[in-house]
């Protein structure tokens, strides 16, 4: 499987730490004004869906977070192309290891 987004495995753990379900997480989401449903969920914390830029903001405002800590961290002092490639993983699938 290509991995479509880099915000996945934050999403699942800012959603896991505040104790709420995928739905919970779509229906606060579609509060917010996102349309979205918790397959849609299920599929961007699993890697499998493309999150549009413009729809980052309704994350961070949900889980009253800044835009950054929806993505990993990653080290300014490595290769950005070294990082971005060992995110995706081989050829753009990967096996769940988090570096994060």
């Amino acid at each position: 499987m290509k991995v479509q987004n880099l915000v996945g495995p934050q999403v699942r753990k800012l959603r896991y730490n505040s104790g709420w379900s995928q739905s919970k997480l779509a229906i606060q989401l579609q509060l917010k004004g996102l349309d979205v449903s918790r397959e849609v969920i299920a599929q961007i914390e699993g890697q499998c869906h493309c999150v549009k830029d413009k729809d980052l903001p309704y994350f961070s405002r949900v889980f009253q977070v800044g835009l950054t800590d929806l993505f990993p961290n990653i080290d300014p002092g490595k290769p950005i192309h070294d990082t971005m490639t060992r995110l995706m993983g081989a050829n753009g699938v990967t096996g769940h290891a988090w570096p994060w």
